[in-house]
């Protein structure tokens, strides 16, 4: 009898940790996204693109300016070198140098100034992917959204791409 009840018992017990487990299980549907891929389907990349070439359209053109006068320098100073002398030479040279100098200097402030607005635009866009990401899945019954660079495998009727890609358009 009392082996009958430690059987039924231990029966009991295993029963209630397979449902247990079952039901944990069924209660989280995980699915993933392609974040890169969103990313590089996301109309208004392509805006935010334009938008920071106007912005920086002026300072470029400055850069093509200097650039051009530091060219055609060094030609007259290639081109005339015996017309010009010595010091005519030098000259040049200490006004070639001085533009280098500015184009150099102008080109580090407008590459800097270029990566921190196109990080500050690029961070936008991905605070709208990750609300796009949250309301797809909501309305698909999703628990947990990881990003398919964090995945090993998983089958591809999981992936809520394309639903996001359709919610920021």
């Amino acid at each position: 009898m009392k082996k009958l009840i430690k059987a039924a018992g231990l029966s009991l017990v295993v029963l209630t940790s397979s449902l247990v487990a079952h039901a944990a299980e069924a209660a989280q549907k995980v699915a993933y996204v392609n974040t890169a891929q969103i990313f590089q389907e996301l109309p208004q990349r392509e805006a935010v693109l334009k938008k920071l070439q106007e912005e920086f359209k002026d300072r470029s053109a400055e850069m093509k300016t200097l650039e051009d006068k530091i060219k055609s320098k060094a030609d007259k100073a290639r081109r005339d070198a015996s017309l010009l002398g010595d010091d005519g030479v030098r000259q040049l040279q200490i006004e070639i140098a001085g533009l280098q100098a500015e184009y150099k200097l102008k080109g580090q402030s407008l590459e800097r100034d270029g990566k921190r607005r196109e990080a500050e635009e690029k961070q936008k866009l991905f605070k709208a992917i990750q609300d796009a990401v949250s309301k797809v899945a909501e309305r698909e019954g999703v628990d947990m959204v990881i990003d398919a660079q964090a995945l090993q495998y998983a089958k591809p009727e999981l992936d809520l791409s394309k639903k996001v890609i359709d919610e920021l358009k």
